[in-house]
């Protein structure tokens, strides 16, 4: 076996022996409920995208009867969706204000990360999250002939004053953010 299968086979090592694990794909697009690339599939514009924070309540998010019944089926990993392609983040990020805090008439002001977090922690559960690295809402993320941006077919949305190192400094910091608080 060479060096970099024997190294991965080892680093997988739990992963692949858990088997049996949580993924939690949820964020603003369950609203609609036509799945979570909707807005790009539709390609709806973000300005009739964003008044779905007023009915983003997470009202029966219970995480920790979530990781107490995940325990009790056996489970040995959680993943949450942080953050998907449309932006929206479950934290209070401080880099933006498209979060579940601060967003224009947001109806939820829960750390939702946090509580999972803590939740499945809690149950002695491994968790994770999935962190989008694609942002079809920040002015800086190419948007026009991206094959799956809301905007692709729009010229009005051109790349020629996008700055894509500023959305990396963006996109690091908030995963900074995830890993650090």
């Amino acid at each position: 076996m060479n060096k970099v299968i024997e190294e991965r086979t080892k680093r997988t090592e739990w992963y692949r022996d858990a088997r049996f694990g949580m993924f939690i794909h949820w964020g603003l697009y369950a609203i609609p409920a036509r799945g979570e690339w909707v807005r790009s599939v539709e390609q709806i514009p973000h300005e009739d995208y964003c008044h779905l924070t007023e009915e983003f309540t997470a009202e029966n998010y219970n995480p920790r009867e979530w990781a107490r019944l995940a325990k009790k089926a056996g489970m040995k990993y959680a993943v949450l969706t942080a953050k998907h392609h449309d932006g929206f983040c479950l934290w209070p990020t401080k880099t933006v204000d498209y979060n579940i805090y601060n967003s224009m008439n947001a109806a939820c002001h829960k750390d939702l990360v946090k509580e999972f977090l803590e939740a499945f922690r809690a149950e002695g559960i491994k968790v994770g999250l999935y962190f989008s690295i694609i942002d079809w809402r920040h002015p800086d993320f190419p948007h026009y002939g991206d094959m799956h941006h809301p905007m692709r077919n729009h010229p009005e949305c051109s790349n020629e004053k996008r700055d894509f190192d500023r959305y990396l400094e963006f996109m690091f910091g908030q995963i900074k953010e995830l890993l650090t608080n």
